[in-house]
């Protein structure tokens, strides 16, 4: 779908008291979500049981060893335990390790130990958990204390391998092993908190109480699904038997940050660019940003032994004032200058019911709480002075994602063979908007070349798209698994399902519409626009033979969407040898997609997503593993594909010339030249939901294999790598072509005279079935068609490959550092669901302009936006004495591939869609562009940042540390 195109060195000191858990280095495995395992093996006879006992909680579980030698704890709450092997009741050994949400944690018990010997796994020696075949990164509350991070999830995410930023026009979001932003699955203590709504990023607890999170970039097993990126798995802390308590107060002056660099217009050389060319476009060297967080938390027992409660909350202000708008924006005058205050609270609050040993009930509740205000003046800037008077202002209580979040969560034990756990609960997002001195006049956009000189361009109105203030976000979900161990055979199980609505969602114009001016050098001939033509001018006269004119534009989409998504899966974990694990697994997925009435219009039934995995533990040891895995994954559709989809949305132009403009920069004398005019038929009629979409549509999915090894050269060293290719199948997005539908009513002698045109959903690249009404009269016509039939579509291409290297010192001796390099190469003709070529990212989430028309996707195979070829990630840091330790995050990675879009020098019958082409760098107009197939004009820089940081924690007073977090050390300034 034709995107939308209305205008639109850090310091910090930290005094804190914490309690912060043990680090282990664990791979991340797609075990479960929320909980982990303890595992083992001895000699067969050597031992009748095993007990693992919680050391914070008391929670203490016994089963007996089989007759292999093996024994698995599951369903395990993250924490610290003591596991004692027995022989008719008599301890033989003990040891103590930490169990991580998500992780396998390995119980070693050497024949040479004797008697009851306590052994510390992370001061002893260096293990490989062999209990899985997934790869990624797990980091725990320990190492993010002591790394210099952004307090984000999309900060954790940046420090995993095959991980890279979402383009910046993004709210949220990150590129995992090749996905686009919004192809992750992300959840809290087992809960998915993705934002229903877009797809990009998820809700966030407090930093300050994560335990550990766990990023997935490939090999995931049927448990995890709704993902062709990553999945990134977030546990909360939990309170003990022990009262903690602590704080925080971290401040980022704007004095200590170093200047933001203007931006200035590029030279193009042609007539309509000379008077901007090399000249300023944005000032930035004055703006000033301070941020302050505060944040706190407590836990501990509410009935020992029983009842434990963790409690958090943190929030952070910051203060803006900077340049709002280009030296020559129509609005300098009305919002030139802009100074906001933000506040966002975040919150997290865990009650942990150990009703028995066997039986564990949670009550979690996690929130976001962001506000923000803005206040607008005026600048000038050849006085470079903002003005003192208020023009305008917003409040808003609104986010990327700004969910308040509840849910139940039990683990049942049942028997040493069966464990049940079920989850349910619900998501709320509100979103407030209200803007202050509102004016109801339309807004203006008009480039330099588009302006009569003479004339004033200036409105008063300074919003765009203004959302529905009391809009909400509502999604219900369940799910419940069961696990049963059966020999050398562990089964698990399970479904889920997630029901969204989105009520009053969307945007509409302020002032109702928008002035757009434009200009053409040729106005002697008609001119394409998105949608159609505008005739030649010299005809009108006056202002028009000059090559001037003006659209009105309508746009909105202000209404409800609903949507669904429900899966089964089916896994075993089949112990062939004692050294030897195969996992293989089926996972079915549903989603649904609805209208504002309610109808469903596009309804996804019977994905199977075959997953198959292996871990040879070559020496037996844990010290050397190879691990392999395939399978197919899918993603849905977030609820916002209704609003332009099959809601009544509005996205069309009427053109006039004019005589001249008024105060307010409105056209006068104006002369219509057009009708409504529209690239997808959006004219605020109801959508057909019958034919939207093509019928018995595949879901977007992907392919993909991972071959790896992991090595444990000494306790100080593990060495690994991985190989990973995965390979995009089947998309979802729209098609807005009415001619392929025009050719088939001719083709089988249908009238179609009342056929009014659109945007349909299908799968690019293949043959499709709709249903379409030609003549109005409500009946439907079964419409087939080839990628021929449709103007030539090619198959759906989008391959990732990546080769990674890693080498791990873990924390001993004082100091952990890891370093990760990836080679990779991501090539097709599709992003994904999203489309991030454009100058400002497309966010119509699988409805982008990619598939609009065949015409389109000439010279579209190439290098992708999120390939990045080379990556070098150097995590680490060091205890310089007792009290003094320093912290590093190095990334160095080559650019993203550079993109051209322009205008088709012949579109012929095409609906001439502006900038949607590949055809660029015509000297003087669009006849003169030339093809530019997609990556084959180099890359943008390379991009490197280095954050550091300080801590000292005095030995005087036991709980306070004081640190320094500097990032982007280097003041690199790439365009990324």
């Amino acid at each position: 779908m034709f995107k939308k195109t209305i205008i639109a060195r850090a310091l910090t000191v930290a005094f804190s008291a914490a309690s912060l858990t043990a680090l282990v280095e664990l791979p991340a495995m797609a075990q479960s979500n929320a909980v982990g395992t303890v595992f083992g093996k001895l000699t067969p006879g050597r031992a009748t049981s095993v007990t693992a006992k919680n050391t914070g909680t008391n929670q203490s579980r016994t089963i007996n060893v089989d007759e292999t030698g093996k024994f698995q704890f599951t369903a395990m709450a993250p924490g610290r335990y003591i596991v004692t092997i027995a022989k008719n009741g008599t301890v033989i050994a003990t040891e103590e390790l930490e169990v991580l949400a998500g992780q396998g944690a390995e119980a070693q018990f050497p024949d040479a130990a004797a008697g009851v010997a306590t052994v510390t796994v992370s001061g002893s020696r260096s293990r490989i958990d062999v209990s899985n075949a997934t790869s990624g990164a797990v980091f725990t509350a320990k190492q993010l204390a002591k790394l210099p991070v952004p307090q984000s999830t999309d900060g954790i995410i940046a420090l995993a391998p095959n991980t890279t930023r979402r383009d910046p026009t993004y709210a949220a979001g990150a590129s995992i092993g090749g996905g686009a932003a919004t192809e992750n699955s992300y959840y809290i203590n087992g809960f998915p908190v993705t934002n229903p709504a877009t797809g990009f990023g998820a809700s966030e607890m407090p930093f300050g109480a994560i335990a550990n999170a766990e990023i997935l970039t490939s090999g995931f097993g049927a448990e995890f699904g709704r993902s062709v990126g990553g999945v990134v798995n977030t546990t909360g802390k939990s309170g003990t038997n022990n009262w903690e308590t602590g704080a925080s107060y971290i401040l980022t002056p704007a004095g200590l940050a170093a200047r933001p660099q203007n931006r200035y217009y590029p030279v193009i050389g042609v007539p309509v660019t000379k008077a901007t060319d090399g000249t300023l476009n944005l000032r930035r060297e004055d703006n000033t940003t301070q941020v302050r967080k505060m944040a706190a938390y407590v836990g501990g027992p509410i009935i020992e032994d029983k009842v434990f409660m963790f409690m958090a909350v943190d929030e952070t202000q910051s203060k803006s004032s900077f340049v709002n708008g280009t030296r020559v924006s129509t609005t300098l005058a009305s919002n030139g200058y802009a100074r906001t205050e933000t506040d966002e609270m975040k919150y997290y609050g865990k009650f942990d019911w150990q009703i028995t040993d066997d039986h564990r009930l949670e009550l979690n509740m996690v929130g976001q709480l962001p506000k923000n205000d803005s206040r607008f003046y005026s600048y000038d800037y050849t006085t470079r002075q903002a003005g003192t008077t208020l023009k305008s202002s917003s409040h808003t209580e609104d986010g990327a994602n700004n969910a308040q979040i509840k849910f139940l969560r039990y683990v049942g034990n049942l028997t040493d063979n069966l464990t049940v756990t079920a989850v349910a609960g619900t998501s709320v997002s509100k979103h407030i908007s209200v803007p202050g001195g509102f004016v109801n006049i339309p807004g203006v956009a008009a480039g330099v070349e588009a302006r009569v000189p003479g004339l004033n361009y200036t409105s008063p109105q300074v919003f765009g798209g203004l959302p529905f203030s009391g809009a909400e976000d509502n999604v219900k979900s369940y799910r419940f698994d069961v696990e049963y161990k059966l020999g050398r055979h562990t089964i698990r199980a399970g479904l889920d399902k997630s029901d969204t609505e989105s009520i009053n969602a969307g945007t509409d114009l302020a002032g109702g519409y928008l002035w757009s001016y434009g200009f053409t050098p040729t106005p002697a001939k008609t001119q394409p626009v998105p949608g159609g033509t505008i005739p030649a001018l010299t005809q009108y006269g006056g202002l028009a033979a000059q090559g001037f004119f003006v659209g009105q534009v309508f746009s909105g989409t202000l209404s409800n969407a609903y949507a669904g998504q429900s899966a089964q899966y089916i896994e075993d974990r089949f112990q062939v040898t004692k050294d030897v694990l195969v996992t293989a697994g089926i996972r079915n997925e549903q989603f649904y997609n609805s209208n504002s009435d309610k109808i469903k219009f596009l309804d996804m039934k019977n994905q199977i997503l075959p997953r198959l995995s292996a871990v040879w533990d070559v020496n037996g040891d844990a010290s050397l593993k190879v691990y392999g895995s395939t399978g197919r994954y899918s993603v849905p559709i977030p609820a916002s594909l209704a609003l332009r989809t099959a809601n009544g949305s509005r996205n069309y132009t009427i053109y006039y010339t004019y005589t001249g403009t008024d105060s307010n920069g409105q056209p006068t004398g104006l002369t219509p030249i057009t009708g409504k005019i529209s690239a997808n038929n959006e004219l605020g009629q109801p959508k057909d939901t019958n034919s939207i979409a093509a019928k018995d549509m595949k879901p977007a999915y992907q392919d993909e294999i991972t071959l790896g090894f992991e090595k444990a050269v000494s306790p100080n060293l593990q060495i690994g790598g991985k190989f990973v290719h995965r390979s995009l199948i089947s998309t979802i997005d729209d098609i807005c072509d009415d001619r392929i539908f025009a050719r088939f009513a001719e083709k089988n002698g249908i009238h179609g005279e009342n056929f009014s045109g659109g945007c349909w959903m299908f799968n690019p690249g293949i043959t499709n079935t709709f249903m379409i009404d030609y003549d109005g009269s409500g009946k439907y016509v079964k419409t087939v068609l080839t990628p021929q039939d449709m103007g030539g579509f090619p198959k759906v291409e989008r391959k990732y490959t990546a080769l990674d290297l890693f080498a791990e010192h873990p924390y001993r001796n004082g100091w952990y550092g890891r370093v990760n390099i990836t080679f990779q190469h991501s090539k097709g003709n599709t992003e994904g669901q999203t489309l991030s070529d454009l100058n400002t990212a497309q966010g119509d989430v699988a409805t982008t302009q990619t598939y609009d028309y065949a015409e389109q996707l000439a010279g579209a195979n190439g290098l992708l936006p999120n390939n990045r070829t080379f990556q070098l990630k150097l995590i680490g840091f060091y205890d310089l004495t007792k009290e003094l330790s320093i912290g590093g995050f190095l990334t160095t990675e080559s650019g993203r591939p550079r993109d051209c879009l322009g205008s088709a020098p012949n579109p012929g019958d095409s609906p001439n869609y502006s900038n949607a082409t590949r055809y660029c760098f015509g000297a003087l107009t669009r006849d003169q562009n030339v093809l530019t197939p997609r990556g084959t004009i180099g890359n943008y820089p390379w991009f490197t940042q280095l954050d550091m940081n300080l801590i000292y924690r005095p030995a005087a007073f036991k709980d306070l540390s004081l640190r320094m977090d500097m990032f982007n050390v280097l003041n690199g300034k790439t365009v990324t």
